[in-house]
């Protein structure tokens, strides 16, 4: 029996929906694993990708680490200019889900961390948006989950409250902060776990 108080599917997207892995291409440009590593870990870090999503705009952030790291200009720049290389294809597992419970005429949507010029490189390679009613981008919008501001702006677009929401993320500070503002929630792991979760609220039939 459906848990009657959810009235919507919120979705991440990378590693979620679509796998997103810049070792996978950056491997193929970087050949020697220790400077691989660096590069990754001190240069191209998540903590400086995060500039991008949060709107920052990916030139200006490029053109500022290039000048910071010279050594690793061309491939700095190949992280806007060869984005859609770093997608890893389709989950195929969540894609069922999200297929399925469109079919059932449940309202998803999807919240997302993505610089806004990466976002048809994304999208438009999966043919997957017109399964949701709406897709909020953290570039967009200029703030990054799990800043509280990002899920206030995402509710105000579903025009719903936080405990009327299903949200999963394969990112537990981004599911940490949607369980304080009173999401249900479930932490994505690939391991058949949302499947389950949605059938036991009744979700997915």
């Amino acid at each position: 029996m459906r848990n009657t108080e959810i009235k919507a599917l919120l979705w991440d997207y990378g590693n979620v929906l679509v796998g997103w892995s810049p070792r996978q291409f950056y491997q193929t440009i970087i050949s020697d694993t220790a400077r691989l590593d660096y590069f990754l870990e001190n240069v191209c870090s998540m903590e400086w990708h995060t500039l991008n999503d949060a709107g920052i705009g990916m030139a200006e952030n490029i053109a500022r680490r290039q000048k910071e790291f010279p050594e690793f200009a061309r491939e700095i720049a190949m992280w806007q200019s060869n984005f859609g290389d770093t997608l890893a294809g389709e989950i195929v597992s969540s894609v069922a889900i999200l297929k399925q419970v469109h079919a059932q005429n449940f309202p998803q949507y999807c919240l997302t961390n993505m610089a806004e010029e990466v976002e048809d490189v994304c999208f438009n390679p999966f043919n997957l948006r017109q399964y949701f009613k709406d897709i909020i981008v953290s570039g967009a919008e200029k703030c990054v989950k799990p800043d509280k501001k990002i899920y206030e702006i995402a509710l105000l677009r579903m025009a719903l409250k936080p405990e009327q929401v299903f949200f999963t993320d394969d990112n537990p500070a981004n599911i940490a902060a949607a369980n304080e503002m009173g999401f249900k929630t479930h932490l994505f792991k690939n391991d058949g776990g949302l499947e389950v979760a949605l059938k036991e609220i009744g979700i997915l039939k």
